[in-house]
């Protein structure tokens, strides 16, 4: 029998049938590599290393260690999540926009994470890794519910990531004034931003203080869930919404990262929210935030990072030029769900091709943390 979640609201099991699978369509797979291999060129063009097409600049490139929660119920001691210990991982603050863009233009910030030691039954691809990823933004939804909306975005990414600078902030307010951003610490928006609203001071907010999340589900374990990061240490508790100066540096917002990192500890709780109604919390449509009123973020595990130095070319050789973030690396009770999610594994695939061969899943982390 299934555990309530909370006020008796049980978690549903997977079901294939829960993933409507849409038509395979080869000419729109062409279009999707041809306009991601467009964006990457010209990434490679403005930068000195072949880098990603849509995550191009990094702002902190963290190691951190996960302590998995001990007596968790069962319907949360799933997947990696089974039994209480302790994980070594990474953490890497970017930007959406491929381009390496200057920080004024405000893009939505994005997270990735990469846990090590990671055992249990591998996605293919990723068979040899011992690691799990975990990709967030600060958005609660998915801007494009489906594969066709997402195609599109990326066509106008890549006709516009060579254009004026100009040009390229224009983008950035439309994604401002579309994108479902964070309201509170649950991260729940019922409605969209509009362009009547100052979007403008939500997207220039310290990283660090901001909250992060998966927008798309994956398999935990039986079930179905999405991801959020919340900050739970007081010094990252005060970053909440506090601006940072974006006017004259072209790197503010690392900056502002490896400033907080010289002296203070960061600790996020990790928290997992189960599906419990498919018709209000579908599956294959990423743009429907999961009300948690219908099921709440529920906390899992702990990260903590502790003072370091968050940011530097060494780093970023390790993590930005040899590392790929990818949500379909790791193990099969943490598999991507959704319409989005297959075609991130595509786009993926890829990303790792047309970049160095050096790309490789850590197994530690000592080299990072010298």
């Amino acid at each position: 029998m299934q555990q309530s979640v909370h006020h008796g609201a049980s978690p549903l099991s997977y079901h294939p049938a829960y993933e409507v699978l849409g038509e395979t369509r080869v000419k729109q797979d062409e279009n999707l590599q041809e306009t991601l291999r467009k964006i990457s060129e010209i990434t490679y063009r403005q930068s000195n290393f072949s880098c990603r097409s849509v995550h191009g600049k990094s702002h902190g490139l963290i190691y951190a260690e996960m302590e998995i929660f001990a007596n968790l119920p069962a319907n949360l001691a799933q997947g990696m999540f089974k039994q209480a210990r302790k994980l070594p991982l990474i953490m890497r603050f970017s930007t959406v926009a491929g381009d390496i863009l200057k920080d004024k233009p405000c893009t939505p910030r994005s997270l990735a994470i990469k846990i090590l030691g990671v055992e249990g039954e591998r996605l293919d691809g990723s068979e040899n890794a011992i690691t799990q990823n975990f990709l967030l933004v600060n958005g609660t939804s998915f801007l494009s519910s489906s594969v066709q909306q997402f195609l599109s975005n990326l066509k106008l990414l890549s006709s516009t990531a060579d254009s004026t600078s100009e040009f390229r902030q224009f983008l950035s307010r439309i994604l401002q004034a579309t994108s479902k951003l964070i309201e509170s610490i649950s991260g729940y928006q019922t409605m969209p931003k509009t362009s009547d609203q100052p979007a403008q001071a939500s997207m220039e907010t310290h990283l660090l203080g901001e909250t992060y999340f998966s927008q798309d589900p994956v398999l935990y374990g039986d079930f179905m869930a999405k991801f959020s990061l919340v900050p739970i240490a007081p010094a990252l508790i005060a970053l909440a919404n506090k601006p940072v100066d974006l006017t004259f540096a072209s790197d503010s917002l690392r900056k502002s990262v490896v400033d907080f990192f010289i002296s203070h500890t960061a600790e996020w709780e990790l928290r997992v929210q189960l599906c419990t109604d498919i018709a209000q919390m579908p599956i294959e449509d990423a743009s429907v935030v999961w009300s948690p009123d219908l099921s709440p973020y529920i906390p899992v595990a702990r990260i903590t990072a502790k003072p370091q130095i968050a940011w530097s070319p060494y780093r970023s050789h390790l993590v930005d030029e040899g590392m790929l973030f990818s949500p379909w690396h790791g193990i099969r009770s943490h598999r991507p769900l959704g319409s989005v999610m297959r075609l991130r594994k595509m786009t993926y695939e890829l990303s790792r091709k047309q970049r160095t061969p050096d790309i490789c899943e850590p197994t530690s982390l000592d080299d990072l943390c010298e």
